[in-house]
């Protein structure tokens, strides 16, 4: 089973990055909606563990039947929803009769089609992408910016690091409050993504008929209770039966009328991916809400971002540098000295540098001395 996701190997890493980088929970989640969304389709385009996507009963043989096959996978399959109260051997398949109504009067019998299952492997490429969008931009916006302004200090060396924690702490304090525009585009990139994450569940939503939000919880419950009932809600998005009609010319060339009943193994893997889709993106859309409400919180009230980094300090020497740094800059400082924070090996050190050159700066003395 595992060669299926062979080919998708190649292109996912899982060692991570290499290099530093400017990240937070709502970007992580997601891109790991998107690794989840490319598994989903790997696997509903696995043909080799489903079998073929759809098996009719036709009443033909070879050629033709194959041809009525093809036509109803491609035309699209269809149940009927007026049947309660009738004995039908499968949910949604019965005769496709007219009715006659009470003035006398006749007509089609009421149909959902199903023609969604077609397009999923296409759809969750593209949601895969959409989700992926926010990281990429935001690696073109970087530019490897962060990367740089470490200074290699994300990692432990052997030796003296004087002359990258100079580098950095230098760079730092001569573009002291000009690192606001940088913070604005991360904080706008995190907001993109939040807004795909809801709109992608919208989006689901009406790609599935409008039944993607009560999908979820219904069919977790019946999963939890009576999974062996038929009637279940899983074949209301996900028909494992359906009927098909087939017009063709007659003998005397009027048209005939052929009613085909249809077995559609995709559905089995097409409701279990939907389930945990749906588990996934509603995950990601509360995660990337709450992270945003909080980062949006920190762009909003300086004194609750800076509080935040401090507490998030350990060393006592290093509170009081940050309690005397922070003040002076604004939301972009706080932004890379926060990220500093995260990524840095040598913070301490660090920060004790910036303050020096701060004081040095008021002193007369300009950048942190050897």
């Amino acid at each position: 089973m595992f060669e299926v996701f062979g080919g998708l190997k190649k292109h996912v890493s899982t060692k991570g990055s290499t290099s530093p980088q400017v990240t937070s929970l709502l970007l992580m989640s997601m891109r790991l909606s998107m690794f989840i969304t490319l598994l989903a389709c790997v696997l509903v385009t696995a043909k080799t563990y489903i079998g073929d996507n759809i098996k009719c009963i036709t009443g033909f043989e070879k050629q033709e039947h194959k041809a009525i096959e093809t036509y109803c996978f491609i035309a699209s399959t269809f149940t009927l929803v007026d049947l309660e109260g009738k004995n039908v051997p499968h949910p949604g398949v019965g005769p496709d009769a007219p009715r006659t109504n009470e003035d006398g009067t006749t007509e089609d019998p009421d149909r959902l089609r199903h023609a969604y299952y077609q397009w999923v492997p296409m759809v969750l490429v593209l949601q895969a992408v959409i989700y992926y969008f926010p990281s990429w931009l935001w690696e073109r916006l970087d530019k490897k910016f962060f990367s740089q302004a470490i200074c290699d200090l994300d990692k432990i060396h052997i030796g003296s690091v004087d002359n990258q924690l100079k580098a950095s702490s230098e760079y730092f304090w001569n573009s002291y409050t000009s690192h606001r525009n940088y913070a604005i585009y991360f904080l706008l990139c995190e907001c993109l993504g939040f807004t795909i994450a809801v709109a992608n569940l919208f989006f689901t939503n009406a790609f599935l008929g409008g039944n993607f939000f009560q999908f979820g919880p219904s069919s977790i419950k019946y999963l939890s209770q009576h999974a062996a009932d038929p009637d279940n809600p899983l074949n209301e998005i996900f028909p494992k039966v359906a009927k098909c009609t087939w017009y063709k010319y007659g003998a005397s060339g009027s048209i005939q009328k052929f009613d085909s009943m249809c077995v559609l193994p995709l559905n089995i893997v097409n409701e279990k991916t939907y389930i945990f889709l749906w588990l996934m993106y509603v995950l990601t859309a509360t995660v990337c809400g709450v992270v945003l409400l909080f980062h949006l919180l920190l762009f909003f009230v300086p004194n609750l971002r800076n509080t935040y980094v401090v507490y998030r300090t350990r060393d006592q020497s290093t509170k009081t540098n940050l309690i005397h740094i922070l003040p002076e800059g604004n939301y972009g400082d706080w932004f890379l000295i926060y990220h500093f924070q995260k990524n840095m090996a040598y913070f301490k050190q660090w920060v004790a540098k910036v303050r020096e050159a701060m004081d040095g700066s008021k002193s007369g003395r300009r950048g942190p001395s050897d």
